[in-house]
């Protein structure tokens, strides 16, 4: 958006950066359209729908990196009325969903998705509480920093231009620390339910539900088993919320030159964010999903065959 006309980088961002036009964005809270509380409620509520709808792709995510063993292809040669396994291809995301859908049915896919429904509205509110707290805090504290790196102290001549690319990346700086910030508080809720939903999704049996999950944990491995994975969590989560906190602002500010972003803009700086933080993070999820899947033995993809007729 186009910042007036100021003396300093510090004017145009308080001007602009944290104007009410900048909260009318479409993921920004303006307390013109609602209280905080329908802010941060309809943000747990996209979470959920988010996590819902993603969850056979979450689902088939878990089953490889946990067990990879359980998604590939045997390669078998026959010679002299002998079979032997020469070697064993991965089966791509979409097979494995496929074997799933076939052995097991179509709802294998959406088990332990009721965690989703315990841990999702509290972990984004805290979320959304600390963000939309930190995010004009931090924005104030970086403001003098990058002004000083770009000779455009208080009395500079940083107007203008440079007083509007200072305060551009002050909000990107700060939005990343605000998600940074918020990912802390949300991840320490979040990482239970990720243990026991996992665990869900691999389970050979019917799903015993989350209470039921939750406490064959506690009494077998103790109450470390559901934050034993959080220090991996944060070590794959800060990097990437740093990196789509301030991808995403970056991109839609490219997107959107004139501070008015469109629907697409929205869609398409928020895919390639995600798609740059997620690719880089990777290696540590599944660190994560070993660490939380450990004790368990997974289903196997392809149903076991019927025992034989005495």
């Amino acid at each position: 958006m186009e910042p007036p006309a100021s003396s300093s980088a510090s004017d145009a961002a308080s001007t602009s950066a944290w104007s009410p036009e900048a909260a009318d964005e479409i993921d920004e809270w303006n307390p013109d359209r609602g209280s905080f509380a329908q802010h941060a409620l309809a943000g747990s509520f996209a979470g959920f729908a988010e996590h819902s709808v993603m969850f056979p792709v979450d689902t088939v995510k878990t089953m490889m990196q946990a067990r990879p063993q359980h998604c590939t292809l045997p390669l078998a040669a026959h010679r002299g009325g002998q079979t032997a396994v020469l070697a064993a291809t991965p089966l791509t995301p979409i097979d494995v969903a496929a074997r799933l859908w076939r052995n097991h049915g179509g709802m294998r896919l959406w088990r332990g998705v009721q965690t989703m429904f315990i841990g999702c509205i509290p972990a984004h509110g805290a979320y959304f509480t600390i963000y939309e707290g930190a995010k004009p805090h931090l924005a104030r504290l970086a403001l003098p920093f990058l002004s000083a790196r770009r000779g455009g102290g208080a009395g500079g001549g940083a107007a203008g231009g440079g007083a509007s690319a200072t305060a551009e990346s002050a909000q990107a700086l700060a939005a990343g620390g605000a998600v940074a910030l918020g990912t802390i508080a949300h991840d320490l809720i979040m990482t239970p339910m990720d243990v026991c939903k996992q665990r869900m999704q691999l389970s050979a049996g019917g799903s015993p539900g989350v209470y039921a999950c939750a406490c064959t944990i506690l009494q077998q491995e103790g109450a470390r088993a559901f934050w034993l994975s959080y220090p991996t969590t944060l070590l794959m989560n800060l990097p990437y919320a740093l990196l789509m906190g301030s991808a995403n602002e970056r991109l839609r500010q490219l997107f959107a030159p004139d501070g008015d972003p469109s629907m697409g803009a929205y869609f398409a700086a928020g895919a390639g964010a995600g798609a740059l933080a997620g690719g880089l993070t990777n290696p540590l999820d599944v660190v994560k999903t070993r660490l939380q899947t450990q004790h368990l033995v997974a289903a196997p993809l392809v149903a076991a065959p019927p025992p034989a007729a005495a």
